[in-house]
């Protein structure tokens, strides 16, 4: 898979950011992980599903700086599919699991 491959396949597009929503989108990223932190001991299918989001936030953030955003339709698995392509070896293992 490449980007190309994702854009041709209508996952993900083109997409001039802007510094704001680049930092808009790492600050629900952080907003999210620390309120999963703090639910660590309290509600662990919550805890899970917010850092998740914390998560896609920052893989959205990464394509907003690298020109692209994902389609709203299986926008978390086109999100997943970028970041697999565009990380280093070591890494692409653990996207893997999660895509």
């Amino acid at each position: 898979m490449s980007i190309e491959e994702l854009i041709q396949r209508g996952s993900i597009h083109p997409f001039e950011a802007t510094r704001g929503e680049i930092e808009k989108a790492m600050g629900i990223a952080r907003r999210d992980l620390a309120l999963a932190e703090k639910l660590v001991g309290e509600n662990f299918d919550w805890c899970f599903s917010i850092a998740c989001n914390a998560v896609l936030q920052a893989c959205r953030a990464y394509m907003f700086h690298s020109g692209y955003r994902p389609a709203s339709a299986e926008a978390h698995k086109a999100a997943f599919e970028f970041m697999e392509i565009v990380v280093e070896a070591p890494l692409k293992r653990s996207i893997s699991s999660v895509a």
